[in-house]
């Protein structure tokens, strides 16, 4: 029997597949923009059902630490399969048989992951998973069909924006804050401390989220694109000076999530330029 591990990796293996396949077929890179932005979409979600409200856990057996684990198979999940998956709806224009096809193919991977002991339940049901990828898959098209409109309205412009965005930033801080090791959000008198450093952590990307947003895809002038960097700096200075950010090692600083800030907006305007969004700075 296989182990756990090579089935997560088998999903990593599909959703590059699915992916490659989708590029090569269209030859846009629209569709990479579309499948950050499904990921986007799942996100707070998965914050909520999977952290805040204990709903399932996933169980790799990649990392030795259960909870970066559990975070691992979230990531092989949300940000790599399920997209892929929209993604690949979307290139072929796949009718609606396909996408009720799919759903139901991911509701029976849910039920037989939990048989395998690779993933469990808690209150969470496999028929949630199905209806769920149902209403995501029916928003990756209206996505798909806003990335297609040569004159887009200015809150699809925003809206892809920050969908494309705010995952890049998470990815990377992830990476760099090693799953919470380095450093946490908190406050004093909350509770349970990784659900409150992602709760907070959600808000701070939000919030931050709206600032490079309309910083980046509003018609402004320098001073005012000036002045989000501003609220920018300010806002970690104050998460720093309240004791919000939270450093675990010593040299680590609130002022130097500014720097993953600057690496994910580069990357989000390179991605925008291969994919021939003209999106930014208009």
């Amino acid at each position: 029997m296989l182990s756990s591990a090579n089935w997560y990796y088998g999903l990593i293996i599909i959703s590059l597949a699915l992916l490659v396949l989708s590029l090569r077929y269209r030859r846009d890179w629209k569709l990479l923009v579309l499948h950050i932005n499904v990921a986007a979409i799942i996100h707070p979600f998965e914050i909520l059902v999977l952290i805040i409200l204990n709903g399932y856990q996933y169980l790799p057996g990649i990392l030795p630490d259960p909870k970066l684990d559990n975070y691992l198979g979230s990531y092989i999940s949300n940000s790599l399969i399920v997209p892929a998956s929209a993604v690949i709806i979307n290139a072929f224009s796949l009718p609606q048989g396909y996408t009720l096809g799919f759903a139901a193919l991911f509701t029976g991977i849910d039920w037989y992951f939990t048989v395998l002991g690779i993933y469990k339940h808690l209150w969470w049901k496999s028929i949630y998973t199905g209806i769920g990828i149902s209403v995501l898959y029916a928003m990756s098209k209206r996505i798909w069909a806003g990335l297609q409109e040569k004159r887009p309205s200015l809150l699809v412009r925003l809206l892809v924006i920050y969908l494309t965005y705010t995952p890049i930033y998470t990815i990377i801080l992830f990476l760099l804050n090693k799953g919470g090791h380095l450093f946490r959000f908190q406050v004093q008198w909350a509770g349970e401390l990784e659900k409150v450093h992602q709760g907070l952590f959600y808000v701070y990307l939000f919030i931050t989220g709206i600032i490079v947003t309309l910083s980046i895809g509003l018609k402004l002038r320098l001073r005012y694109r000036l002045l989000g960097i501003v609220v920018l700096v300010l806002l970690n200075w104050a998460i720093g000076q309240y004791d919000i950010f939270v450093s675990q090692v010593a040299g680590i600083s609130a002022h130097q999530l500014i720097l993953v800030t600057i690496i994910a907006v580069f990357i989000t305007i390179l991605l925008f330029l291969m994919a021939k969004l003209n999106y930014l700075f208009p």
